[in-house]
């Protein structure tokens, strides 16, 4: 993997986002980790990113909602689910409301590396 990526990563649950961002870091990408989806928007309209990884579960805006909104503010963001629940409805809406994957949870350092290249290849 050539190209250095500007990724956040939206996590309700501190430990699965820093496990993720230092995973991905380990490739060189640079990380933004935030734990809610309201600062999380905020941060991208200051920022636009690469790509964006939200978990669907979370207190407040929840992972469908964040991304539906994301795409109100940039058509062309590019949002991979994470999710510990396989085949749920929320997976089908968050694919729906524009995320190109989803990752499923636990996952491994191959894993996050295959979606960052399905998704580069996506464009």
């Amino acid at each position: 993997m050539e190209k250095k990526l500007d990724i956040m990563i939206v996590d309700d649950n501190p430990e699965v986002a820093d496990i993720l961002g230092k995973l991905i870091e380990t490739d060189g990408h640079k990380v933004t980790v935030t734990y809610e989806g309201e600062k999380a928007l905020k941060s991208y309209q200051d920022k636009k990113f690469d790509l964006v990884f939200v978990d669907i579960s979370m207190p407040g805006m929840n992972g469908i909602d964040f991304t539906q909104k994301l795409f109100e503010l940039d058509k062309k963001a590019r949002v991979v689910a994470i999710t510990g629940h396989i085949g749920t409805k929320e997976v089908e809406e968050i694919l729906n409301a524009g995320a190109l994957a989803f990752l499923k949870k636990p996952f491994s350092k191959k894993d996050i590396d295959q979606k960052i290249e399905e998704i580069l290849k996506i464009g």
